[in-house]
Order: C-alpha cells, then structure tokens, then sequence
C-alpha cells in the first residue's frame, strides 16, 4: 500500500465515527509500529504451511466426515451463474472466493445452525454456508465487514447472495472488535467460525482466541490466508492442537477442529 493509499484509509476512517477505535489502531500502528517484527514472517509461515500441508477432500474427510461427491458449483449451477454474473457486473474489485467446497463441506457435516465469519466483500463464503445453513430451520449467519477504506464498496458487500437465502443472515457493517462482541453474543455457542479480516499479526490473536472459545466442542475453526504471517501457527500451539492446511489459488487456509 502507498503512502497515497495510506493517507486516503486514514481519512476515511477519521470522517466516520462510528470507526473510531479501528482508526485508534490503525494509527498506532503507522506510528509506533505495532506487530510490524510478526507481520513479517511470511517465510516462516509458508514453510509452515507445507510442513501441514493436505487437499480439500482429505482434511473434509479428517475433520468432518464424508466430503460430498460434487463440488458446491455442480450442485448449484444456476445459482452460481447468477453468482459470476453479480460478481462481473460489480464497479469494485473485491476479494476472491476462496475454498467454497470446504466451508460447504464442513458446515454440512456439522449439521451447522449458528456460524460466524469475519470479512465478506462479495459474499462468496456467505453464499457457500447459506447454501447449507438455509437447508436447517432456525440457522443463523452472522458475517462482520469493515468496508475497504475509501473505494465505495458499501453498497455491493455480499452482493453474489440472493436475497431468498438472505433471512437467516445477518450482515454487521463493523470492525471486528465492535462487531464480533455482537455477533458472538446474538448466536451463543457457535457450530463453525470462518475469519478472513484484519490479516494483521495483532488483528488475528484478538480475534481467533474469541471465536474459538465461541466455539462447540467439535465445532471447527477456518481462517484464510494464513501464510501471511505466523499467527495461525502461533494460536494453534497455543491451544496444542495440529492443524490441517489446505492451498487454495496460490493461498493457505488453516483448519483447526475442537476436542469434544
């Protein structure tokens, strides 16, 4: 990022109120630092990650179960149609879908009612767990996104959802330390979490350790990204737990599921 880029997220952030601790944060990062010395451990993280490294179906097949015969695209063909179109049709770039077949996967072997995710932009990972928590009466999603800083993609977050899968979904419009308090608090114990915000060092280690003591015993915990720092490393040692890793599209998501 610019120091353009920079001073335009500044400004954005300090016009709107209602961020004013992100804004705190991000100020004192530019200024003092922060987790700057952990944020830079991308090499250590992606020599991690191999040394973890399995594919989609067989770390489905370890922490949930039978993986389902189809990816989640055969399944809803149309709907994903509809889906690239929004996608396409959309004036901002956002981020990318990410392993749609693992959170399907893992919410339907769950049986999941309640999940919370971190990060939305246009919805991919919103689409994939309401394809299966719609399909269970009374389900709950709560998503939390901070829109990106300056480049007016308010109005299209979540866009590749369609509105009959949008009951059970609720959408907070916040910084993960204001909104994940709510969301964790509207659903209780949660069945899986999916994090894909605040990549920071810092931004990880004050949210992973929330959603996963939200988390049910057999519940399981995906975060995206996780080679762009050694947090997911450090949290599942932590809590003594080995993961499993998973590459997507040249990326690691990291998967860690609850003792019963």
């Amino acid at each position: 990022m610019t120091m353009i880029d920079q001073a335009r997220e500044f400004f954005w952030l300090a016009l709107r109120p209602q961020f004013l601790p992100i804004l705190r944060i991000f100020a004192a990062r530019k200024l003092w630092g922060g987790d700057s010395g952990l944020d830079n451990t991308r090499e250590a993280s992606l020599s991690w990650c191999q040394e973890h490294l399995t594919d989609t179906r067989s770390a489905l097949a370890r922490f949930a179960g039978d993986p389902p015969d189809t990816s989640i695209r055969m399944r809803f063909p149309s709907l994903f149609a509809l889906a690239d179109q929004a996608a396409q049709t959309c004036p901002v770039t956002m981020g990318g879908p990410g392993d749609l077949d693992l959170l399907f996967g893992c919410a339907e072997a769950l049986g999941a009612t309640r999940a919370v995710e971190t990060g939305v932009a246009y919805g991919w990972s919103s689409l994939a767990l309401l394809l299966s928590l719609s399909t269970r009466k009374g389900s709950e999603l709560v998503s939390t996104d901070l829109p990106y800083p300056g480049r007016g993609n308010e109005p299209y977050v979540g866009c590749v959802v369609p509105q009959h899968l949008r009951e059970g979904w609720t959408l907070m419009r916040q910084a993960d330390r204001d909104a994940l308090p709510l969301a964790i608090a509207q659903l209780g114990t949660i069945d899986l979490c999916h994090y894909d915000s605040d990549k920071s060092y810092h931004g990880r280690m004050w949210a992973y350790p929330r959603l996963w003591d939200a988390l049910r015993p057999g519940g399981i915990f995906i975060s995206d990204d996780i080679g762009d720092n050694v947090a997911f490393r450090d949290f599942a040692r932590i809590i003594n737990l080995k993961p499993l890793v998973v590459e997507c599209d040249g990326k690691y998501v990291g998967i860690l599921a609850k003792p019963q």
